[in-house]
């Protein structure tokens, strides 16, 4: 029970940062100006897409009950944010 609740809040976390990069797309992010550069721009649009995604996958996971697919959700959400920060990076 107490992954289940864990892996709520996981996914709630995952949809809010999706939510939060899909509105940044257009403006500002940290010291970025998301606005001016396309490929920036581009980099938010599918990251939040992937998370979105992810999400999806995570709540279907949740309600499959076995507690070791739960693993497949922490493993891609992880990888779409490294990934995210990775290229992000490589853009300065």
């Amino acid at each position: 029970m107490l992954i289940k609740i864990v892996m709520t809040i996981f996914i709630i976390i995952l949809v809010l940062t999706a939510w939060y990069l899909w509105h940044r797309r257009g403006g500002h992010f940290l010291i970025y100006d998301v606005g001016g550069n396309p490929k920036l721009a581009g980099i938010f649009k599918w990251t939040s897409i992937a998370l979105l995604v992810d999400s999806v996958i995570g709540i279907l996971i949740l309600f499959l009950g076995n507690t070791y697919l739960n693993l497949v959700t922490l493993i891609l959400g992880s990888l779409t944010i490294l990934i995210f920060s990775l290229l992000i990076n490589q853009k300065n």
